[in-house]
């Protein structure tokens, strides 16, 4: 049996204060309007994308540089995913409230791109238990995370470049350089684990 001690769950309330944190900065700094909510829901996302590219890389760094730290980022990414789950659901409470400070609604493709992406991160973290894996089976299970986790990159990395490529973007492009830079990182490591796995050579025959 699993001794619970050893889960971190200190990653929840981490995430939490983190987020605390930026709130407390966003509405002293800026106030409790439009700007303040502004903020935080900027910097609630850059929590959420942080925590996101570690879950999203952790695998593949333990395939690549095993070390004491990646196998515990290997073994514990389900806390650390579960930890994107709730920094990017205050995120999406951190926009709605800006929305609703501003009087508008987002735009149809940031309602179904953005909201798809949500459906992922729901049933990702609903799932992320032994008992759903058993019940849906590791494939489908396994799938299921795998077209999640890529749908979230995508929508991640479609938000940082095209504020790169903007001719007015809200921040230096520097900040959008390197977000989009850690996410093609990842992706890089992702892959590079992938082709190594393939190169392993098959077990002998008895």
């Amino acid at each position: 049996m699993t001794d619970t001690r050893s889960r971190p769950y200190w990653l929840f309330a981490a995430t939490l204060a983190g987020a605390a944190l930026i709130a407390a900065a966003s509405f002293a700094l800026w106030g409790m309007g439009s700007d303040g909510f502004q903020h935080f829901t900027r910097y609630t996302a850059r929590l959420a994308f942080l925590i996101f590219i570690v879950a999203f890389s952790a695998g593949a760094l333990a395939r690549l540089f095993p070390s004491d730290g990646t196998r515990w980022l290997r073994r514990n990414r389900r806390y650390i995913g579960l930890s994107f789950a709730l920094a990017h659901f205050i995120h999406l409470g951190a926009l709605t409230g800006f929305f609703i400070s501003i009087g508008e609604a987002p735009d149809t493709a940031t309602i179904l791109g953005g909201g798809l992406a949500y459906v992922f991160i729901g049933l990702m973290a609903l799932t992320s238990n032994d008992w759903s894996m058993r019940k849906l089976g590791p494939a489908a299970w396994r799938w299921l995370h795998l077209i999640g986790s890529y749908y979230v990159w995508l929508i991640f990395m479609r938000s940082y470049l095209t504020r790169l490529a903007s001719e007015t973007p809200p921040e230096p492009k520097i900040v959008f350089a390197t977000t989009a830079a850690l996410g093609f990182a990842a992706l890089g490591l992702r892959i590079a684990a992938w082709a190594k796995n393939r190169r392993k050579p098959a077990p002998a025959a008895a």
